[in-house]
């Protein structure tokens, strides 16, 4: 079987990922352009579609996503701009081939971002789940109580930066911040990997009954957006759980204790039906 992992040259993550799928005796192939990949897709007045994804002249069975890596800088615009340009070809080509292909994707992009765009204070409406306290701001954030710590994340693009207290890249307070407290002894890191969860709080990767009955909403809603590949940070408050943080970018030093698991359960999704 054909796997494709569609990462940057730099993502460790995709690179472990692919390693464990070459050993149990897929080819995996990670394309750097279109040389490595063919792609095409058919659409028809009628909103039909036909997609086929050929690697190394073979059907690709699935594909691991993780975004493309950024155009190349360059010191003269020019340069820069054709690069920039070849980026939003290649983006325009992949966002609609891996949105309208029959086959699985980890991670498959959709009318809400090219990689899924998980927004923590809309899904916090969600049943069960609650929205931590958090502020809004560009400068330092306010105290936390004690016995609590502030996770600080960019309003624009969600983007998690830090905890308060270190050295963050906050600039010259033209970016708008986005402050969340949070109590480190009682957060839950929950990965959602294909059809299985894991508690990445638990060495044992166990998800409580009770976790796994609050969060069953949230983790169908992100499904249905095409996540299945996610990482979930949230901390019980009573019968709800405060949701801090949704992030389709887990890194394999989060899950270091089940790798083999968490890639088993990524495998059998990409090697099921569409996901």
């Amino acid at each position: 079987m054909t796997i494709l992992v569609l990462a940057p040259p730099d993502d460790e993550t995709a690179f472990r990922f692919g390693s464990f799928a070459e050993a149990g005796g897929h080819r995996v192939i990670a394309p750097t352009g279109f040389d490595d990949v063919a792609v095409t897709v058919t659409a028809d007045r009628n909103a039909g579609s036909a997609v086929e994804l050929r690697a190394a002249g073979e059907r690709v069975r699935g594909v691991f996503h993780r975004g493309l890596p950024p155009p190349d800088a360059a010191a003269d615009p020019p340069a820069a701009a054709e690069a920039a340009f070849a980026y939003a070809e290649s983006l325009a080509v992949w966002w609609s081939a891996l949105a309208l292909w029959p086959g699985p994707v980890a991670n498959r992009p959709s009318p809400a971002g090219f990689v899924p765009h998980l927004d923590a204070l809309t899904a916090a409406a969600l049943p069960g789940m609650a929205v931590p306290p958090s502020s809004i701001g560009s400068a330092a954030p306010p105290p936390a109580p004690p016995g609590e710590r502030i996770h600080v994340s960019r309003v624009r693009d969600g983007a998690f930066l830090g905890h308060a207290g270190a050295a963050l890249p906050h600039g010259n307070g033209s970016e708008v911040l986005r402050f969340t407290r949070f109590d480190p002894e009682r957060t839950r890191h929950v990965l959602l990997a294909g059809d299985e969860q894991f508690d990445l709080s638990d060495p044992a990767g166990t998800l409580a009954a009770g976790d796994r009955a609050r969060l069953a909403p949230l983790l169908a809603r992100l499904r249905s957006l095409g996540a299945t590949f996610a990482v979930v940070v949230v901390q019980p408050e009573g019968e709800r759980l405060r949701l801090l943080d949704i992030s389709c970018h887990p890194v394999h030093h989060q899950f270091a204790h089940l790798e083999h698991r968490v890639f088993r359960a990524v495998l059998n999704g990409l090697l099921g039906g569409r996901s």
